[in-house]
């Protein structure tokens, strides 16, 4: 039985990975406006509903690495060592998630991806909302990391600072790639502004606790380990 789940698993992997390489191909050759599902479907040489099955609309054929962008922070604070600040570990995170791309062959073709959602109203406007859904989640596991008596407005700042952070950068890896720069050179080059804009946050909170006169401050609750 386990080996039947097994192969079913990886042929639905395989459908699934043979409908997004199609509709991205499509995609970036003639925009994303101008492609229908019923076109992924004939490229993919599927059924319609198979496409709807593996992707309940088209913004997510698009969009295929939104669980791993939109979870990024939280996963990195998750896993952050006893030595790691916040700041530290948001940092890791939206490097990580650049390799990550970069090593799936991702970034290759990034120009063209860029240029795809520029031109489309709809991908910009569920970019946001997958922005909002980053900072949602953020905001919910750095209220889990700090202390409880800890000021109950500090994971939205916190999660609020990040996600303008990460629009920073993104905003600068579009310019320079689009500007012509590999996109090795981009990588490298944003690396060390995320550690210099991700440390704006701990200044931040080093702020809003030597303006809490009254109020001790308080250290981020430090997790035993697994």
């Amino acid at each position: 039985m386990s080996e039947m789940t097994s192969r079913r698993d990886r042929k639905k992997q395989q459908t699934r990975q043979a409908i997004g390489e199609a509709a991205m191909r499509l995609f970036l050759a003639r925009g994303f406006d101008a492609v229908t599902i019923a076109d992924v479907a004939r490229e993919a040489d599927t059924a319609v509903q198979t496409v709807f099955n593996h992707f309940p609309t088209k913004e997510d054929l698009f969009f295929q690495e939104r669980d791993s962008f939109v979870a990024a922070p939280s996963a990195a604070i998750r896993s952050r060592r006893d030595d790691e600040s916040i700041a530290q570990a948001l940092a890791r995170g939206y490097l990580r998630l650049l390799s990550d791309y970069h090593v799936a062959g991702l970034l290759v073709q990034s120009v063209e991806y860029q240029r795809t959602m520029d031109a489309s109203p709809a991908l910009r406007g569920r970019e946001l909302e997958l922005r909002r859904e980053r900072e949602d989640l953020l905001a919910a596991t750095l209220a889990e990391d700090m202390p409880p008596q800890g000021d109950p407005l500090r994971p939205r700042l916190v999660a609020a600072l990040a996600s303008a952070i990460d629009r920073v950068l993104d905003g600068e890896f579009r310019h320079r790639l689009l500007a012509g720069e590999g996109a090795s050179e981009v990588r490298a080059a944003l690396a060390p502004m995320a550690e210099e804009l991700f440390g704006t946050i701990e200044a931040a909170c080093r702020h809003l606790d030597a303006s809490g006169a009254e109020n001790p401050r308080i250290e981020p609750a430090r997790r035993s380990p697994a």
